[in-house]
């Protein structure tokens, strides 16, 4: 537990989990004045365990799902707002290329075919290219019956920026942040939580953010959603620094063959070594069967040698100009079968954000903004029902 921080034997809010939902959900209640907030972390804020780590998250409005896309669109005005607040720059605007194979099937990051239609259709800007032009314009080999689609408004949002924003705003109004403050148990009416070292704090609403672990708290009161845990690899790779100001943000489409999944992600130059090197993130946008679990503390932390493998086979042949694999992290999703968040009320005094399935961060203010709107007896305000824990996809 934070030295400096005791518990309260009451608050007007309690956040469990300090991850990107607990945090946007914070301070956007600071923003509307309300300081009588308790956010209680049983590790540390946005710590390496979970799904808000890092220093890089994608965001777009190129979805197959037109209902996605108009909720990106929501969250990237939203997003201005946050920028506005922060005083800074979040987020960095250099595109995004969806490439690859095109076939009829929708994978969790949706299709290219399936995004096309739905870009026509909302008035989207983007490009349409073939694998020659892709080639001639990035430091990529794509095979020659690849075709992409680029979209120039979306680019990376820098979450270790945005994070240490939302910190200093709910700080800066008043609320207690405790880190190393594991909550036990949630009140079956929603009217508080029992800490593991038994102190109870009652709360008018409470919000439940703890990603993966949400499950274990509300499966006693019957109200936990059907989720998976995933381990997710990605990767921090160094490049050749003459092609640095090449490199794209990008997503790859193939279909599955044996046991790669075809699905690969990777973010231009926004970093650097610890000995200087341009950098370049890249992940792997699937999780064997066999690694997918229901409860959090059975994940596997440790990169499986053959994902590593895998990725670094399409990175050093998919790639120009990749060098050396320099960090490799398992990052937990908490997935539902329909691929959509639960956000949710389940009580009158109990709301929920969970089953994230690693496209969370880019909806991160719109997240922060519904939860706090729920904690404050408000409707949100944009349709949610996609993300109803009453839904068949997240129902028992």
């Amino acid at each position: 537990m934070s030295p400096s921080l005791s518990p309260p034997d009451q608050a007007a809010v309690v956040i469990v989990g300090g991850g990107m939902a607990g945090l946007s959900c914070a301070a956007s209640l600071a923003r509307h004045g309300i300081s009588d907030v308790v956010l209680l972390e049983a590790r540390t804020l946005a710590n390496a365990r979970a799904s808000s780590f890092g220093e890089t998250r994608m965001f777009r409005e190129m979805y197959s799902d037109p209902v996605l896309c108009r909720l990106a669109q929501e969250a990237n005005r939203l997003w201005r707002e946050e920028e506005n607040h922060a005083g800074e720059q979040l987020r960095d605007t250099h595109g995004l290329l969806f490439y690859g194979e095109s076939w009829d099937e929708e994978t969790i990051e949706g299709s290219i075919p399936g995004a096309r239609r739905v870009m026509d259709e909302q008035n989207i800007p983007y490009e349409a290219l073939s694998s020659e032009q892709i080639a001639a314009r990035f430091p990529l080999k794509p095979k020659p019956e690849f075709t992409g689609l680029f979209e120039p408004t979306a680019g990376a949002v820098r979450s270790d920026r945005v994070i240490a924003h939302w910190t200093r705003t709910a700080r800066n109004a008043g609320q207690m942040l405790i880190e190393h403050c594991a909550v036990a148990g949630i009140d079956s009416d929603g009217g508080g939580v029992t800490l593991e070292n038994g102190h109870h704090i009652s709360a008018g609403q409470v919000v439940v953010t703890s990603g993966i672990w949400s499950q274990l708290l509300l499966a006693p009161l019957g109200l936990a959603p059907k989720l998976e845990v995933w381990p997710m690899l990605w990767a921090h790779y160094t490049v050749d620094p003459s092609l640095q100001e090449r490199y794209p943000q990008w997503f790859c489409f193939q279909q599955e063959r044996g046991d790669d999944g075809g699905l690969y992600y990777g973010f231009p130059v926004l970093s650097h070594s610890e000995d200087g090197r341009p950098r370049i993130k890249a992940g792997i946008d699937w999780a064997p069967k066999q690694l997918r679990v229901a409860d959090p503390n059975a994940m596997d932390t440790e990169p499986p040698v053959r994902l590593v493998e895998l990725l670094d086979h399409f990175l050093f042949n998919s790639v120009e100009g990749v060098q050396e694999r320099v960090e490799t992290v398992m990052s937990p999703y908490s997935m539902t079968s329909d691929v959509n968040f639960v956000l949710d009320r389940l009580n009158s005094k109990l709301s929920l954000f969970a089953g994230g399935s690693g496209q969370a961060f880019k909806f991160a203010p719109l997240i922060g903004d519904s939860l706090a709107r729920l904690a404050r007896n408000e409707s949100t305000a944009v349709d949610l029902s996609c993300w109803s824990h009453q839904r068949e996809a997240v129902r028992f």
